[in-house]
């Protein structure tokens, strides 16, 4: 099956703008859905601009992407580009999906499963603990819960690893930071300064556009809540609503007599000093997104816990006290995960929360994206169609687990 080179901008064009309207919806903001509309309308500026070969390598790229001159000249090219970014996630949207030859759809679908995993849909209960938790303990040592709730999600697909240094040049290289279609409106004006050490665009702590040598497979820090959003959409992705990222992590199992068991760490229920970079338990640095890989998540997700807190796309929400509600200075947004330098263990668990301002452009603080089930294509269209329920809009599905949230006394 294939496609009239003419025709293969517009398409992909069209999946892009899909994308960001999708983030619209999910943000109920007319005026991030209305920046999809524009790209459906007008394009991903930056799809063909500077692209580098070779095969997309989430752990091992060693190197920077370097552009290149010349655009794509026919649909093989464009999509050995889109995979050499890593947005093959694009490719697996019905728009372009239908237009890819069956060796091609193989190829990004190859991709998405080594670099994605999948988390079943299911229940997850999500606890709140005191910001400190030595202020509320238990008599076994453990934070007393705050709060909990219920929330059901939907399968979907999270990013193996911590989105890293040379996957972010990508985008950056590819001249993210001025494709207007890829950032929120009402930060439009804000976005020329995220810059780096030196004035170019990119994450606090670079130079001249770059990362420092030998940290191309370290998580990328220094980006704010939006540079991730906007790499995600960029991508053909989005950021892990708080439930997802919860669920991925402690992996909820439910038993026979309806009670639910999850788990403390992504491995066990114990803090094991081997399985995580955080303090007094590492080097004391951020460290490459393939090492602790003994502390991997029962579905195949690395360093969940430790190394960087990971932006969510759920918003931080105070919880009530007995001396009332808790009043935040500004919006914040959830982080999750602990780091390299989280000096308390009960902060580097699956259910722990903190929160930070979307602006925060942190030393210690990265980012994953995920990917809805129902968002893409999984089986080749040439051969068979998806079910119903498979194509229904992973930002429905988003709307579906807030709409399930159960509220359940501490």
């Amino acid at each position: 099956m294939g496609v009239g080179n003419a025709k293969w901008p517009a398409l992909t064009t069209i999946a892009g703008g899909a994308a960001a309207l999708g983030w619209g919806c999910l943000a109920a903001s007319p005026l991030l859905g209305g920046s999809g509309a524009i790209a459906v309308g007008f394009g991903l500026w930056g799809l063909t601009r500077k692209p580098r070969s070779g095969p997309f390598r989430p752990v091992g790229a060693s190197r920077p992407a370097e552009p290149q001159a010349g655009e794509p000249s026919d649909p093989e090219s464009l999509v050995r580009l889109l995979l050499g970014q890593g947005r093959f996630a694009l490719l697996l949207r019905r728009q372009l999906a239908e237009n890819l030859s069956k060796e091609q759809f193989e190829r990004a679908r190859e991709a998405l499963e080594e670099n994605m995993a999948l988390v079943p849909d299911g229940e997850v209960t999500l606890i709140r603990t005191l910001e400190f938790p030595s202020d509320s303990l238990g008599e076994d040592g453990e934070p007393v819960p705050q709060s909990r709730r219920v929330v059901r999600v939907r399968h979907f697909f999270l990013d193996r690893y911590p989105v890293t240094n040379a996957q972010y040049r990508e985008f950056v290289v590819a001249g993210g930071y001025e494709q207007a279609s890829l950032w929120d409106p009402t930060i439009l004006p804000a976005v020329l300064d995220f810059v780096d050490q030196t004035g170019h665009p990119g994450p606090a702590f670079w130079k001249h556009g770059c990362y420092e040598p030998g940290e191309e497979d370290h998580p990328v820090v220094g980006v704010n809540w939006y540079e991730a959003c906007a790499y995600a959409r960029w991508a053909g992705k989005r950021l892990p609503t708080d439930a997802e990222w919860v669920k991925a992590a402690s992996w909820p199992v439910t038993l026979p007599d309806g009670s639910r068991v999850q788990r403390r760490y992504p491995w066990g229920d114990s803090m094991e000093p081997r399985r995580a970079n955080i303090w007094g338990q590492g080097p004391g640095r951020i460290v490459s997104v393939d090492q602790f890989a003994s502390g991997v998540s029962v579905g195949g997700v690395y360093q969940l816990i430790g190394n960087v807190w990971e932006w969510t796309w759920s918003d931080y929400r105070p919880f009530d006290t007995e001396e009332g509600e808790i009043q935040l200075p500004c919006p914040m947004k959830s982080i999750r995960g602990g780091a390299f330098d989280t000096y308390f263990d009960s902060q580097a668990t699956c259910q722990f929360q903190s929160g930070d301002r979307p602006t925060a452009r942190k030393h210690n603080i990265g980012f994953r994206c995920a990917l809805g089930v129902a968002d893409i294509v999984l089986s080749f269209p040439g051969d068979a169609e998806q079910t119903e329920d498979d194509d229904t809009d992973v930002e429905a599905e988003v709307d579906i687990a807030d709409e399930a949230t159960q509220e359940i006394p501490a």
